[in-house]
């Protein structure tokens, strides 16, 4: 993620305050199916949504949840640009018929079973080191 001068010295100076309170929206872009599983399983009652961009149809699925307690009161959102993550977005049934310009709801269970069925690294042709292939980088770990 490419950060402007502005935003990369915002976050210098947020991690090096003692405490932060947020009032008001903030949004997360994270790197990948696992974090994206995180979010959702931590957030309170959240709401999935993929959706297509109309001009590009880029495809996004995002976890949103209302947070009212420090440090954050407003709307909390975390966004996975899928265009990366293509065998992820297509295990997510609510995606399939998904035209640009589109959304739709995600159940959390799908959203799992996702990332269940799909190899969070990219099958190797390599022999395994020591009889040992790691088959999950051990970020999260969730039950539909």
């Amino acid at each position: 993620m490419n950060l402007t001068r502005t935003a990369n010295d915002l976050g210098i100076l947020l991690r090096i305050g003692r405490e932060l309170d947020v009032v008001g929206d903030v949004t997360s872009v994270v790197e990948n199916p696992s974090e994206l599983l995180a979010w959702a399983t931590t957030l309170s009652r959240p709401a999935l949504l993929c959706w297509r961009t109309t001009d590009s149809g880029r495809r996004y699925l995002q976890v949103s949840a209302r947070h009212d307690r420090a440090p954050i009161r407003g709307q909390v959102t975390a966004v996975l640009s899928c265009d990366q993550h293509l065998d992820f977005w297509d295990q997510i049934p609510e995606t399939k018929e998904l035209a640009p310009g589109e959304k739709a709801s995600v159940s959390l269970a799908h959203l799992a079973h996702a990332w269940e069925v799909v190899p969070s690294t990219p099958p190797s042709d390599e022999e395994p080191v020591d009889g040992i292939r790691e088959e999950r980088d051990g970020c999260v770990s969730a039950s539909p």
